[in-house]
Order: C-alpha cells, then sequence, then structure tokens
C-alpha cells in the first residue's frame, strides 16, 4: 500500500475522531470555528477552534469539536503556512497537490456515525491580527460510508498558530534505490 497516499486521510480522520486540543487550549482561547451544512440531514456546529502547525509535513490543522460533532480542515502550503486561498481537493490528493486544502466532517447519527471529506470548494485565510487568523471555507462533501452528499460552509475566527504537539511525524525515508555499489 502506498503510505503518501493513506497519510493524509489518516491525520484528517485522526483531527476529527480525536478528542484532543478542547476547551481551554490555552493560546487559543477565544478562537471559535463555525460551520453549517446541507443535505440529508442538514445541522451546524460551533465551538472553541484550534490551530496547529506541524512542521515536518509542512501541515497546519484547523479543528473544532463540539460535543460529539467534529470538523477539521487541513491546509498544505507550498511551504511556511501563509495566509491564502487554498482549494479543495480530496485528502488522499492534498499532500501532493500544494497548494491545498482539506476538509472533514463527523456526527454521530441516532444509529451511526456519519462521517463525510470533501472534494472541492475553497478555504480562505487572512491574517486577522498580529499572530492571528480567520478565514471562510465552502466544500462539496460525500459520505465515506454511502452515496450522501453535502455543502459545508463556515468560519473561523482569533486563531493563533501554534506547534503541533500530537500525530506530527517526520516524512518517511525514500526506499532505497538498490544501486549502492560497494
Amino acid at each position: 500500500m502506498n503510505d503518501s497516499g493513506t497519510r493524509p486521510v489518516l491525520l484528517l480522520a485522526t483531527a476529527v475522531l480525536a478528542a484532543c486540543g478542547g476547551p481551554g487550549s490555552g493560546a487559543n482561547a477565544g478562537a471559535r470555528l463555525e460551520a453549517e451544512w446541507n443535505g440529508t440531514p442538514g445541522a451546524k456546529v460551533a465551538g472553541e477552534a484550534t490551530a496547529e502547525w506541524c512542521d515536518s509535513l509542512r501541515l497546519l490543522e484547523i479543528r473544532a469539536l463540539h460535543g460529539d460533532t467534529g470538523i477539521a480542515i487541513a491546509i498544505y502550503p507550498v511551504g511556511q503556512f501563509e495566509p491564502g486561498r487554498f482549494p479543495v481537493v480530496p485528502p488522499a490528493r492534498a499532500d501532493t497537490t500544494r497548494p491545498a486544502a482539506a476538509v472533514a466532517l463527523r456526527w454521530f447519527a441516532e444509529t451511526s456515525i456519519r462521517g463525510f471529506q470533501a472534494d472541492s470548494g475553497q478555504v480562505v485565510v487572512e491574517q486577522a491580527g498580529p499572530g492571528l487568523y480567520a478565514g471562510t471555507f465552502e466544500a462539496r462533501a460525500s459520505s465515506v460510508a454511502d452515496t450522501a452528499s453535502l455543502t459545508i460552509r463556515g468560519s473561523f475566527r482569533g486563531l493563533a498558530v501554534r506547534p503541533m504537539l500530537r500525530g506530527c511525524v517526520p516524512r518517511p525515508e525514500p526506499p532505497d534505490s538498490g544501486t549502492d555499489i560497494d
């Protein structure tokens, strides 16, 4: 299995499903993310948000959890993170089509966990003050379990980017080509 294609999906899924970085996150106290989606069923979420930078993967992860509902946005800049526009692509392609973003959403339905990942749209990030970021996003997402689809729209504000403490791992070394000559 090609690890480079699954890494973004696993990172994004981990971000959405993790219960870390919740309320009282220090550097992001007051940071908020709000989102709503249409589809079956339509709903919305609003909560405290975190923004963490993984230097080894060159990945900014924005996430918010409220109760059993979570949303994550992974931003893949070309180099270091700077505000800008990031096209939403499927998570498996985000790492290799920089600049890009991936968006995922999940909530607990009556008898199951509903998970969606976006394949198109845009995330816009702006400087909101010294060391603070705000932005908007809109993405078309498909269910990871069936044929349902929805459109997610939202915004975030007051994000202070901090180093990622968990889940940030260095890139694996490329496989040996086997052409070493002794």
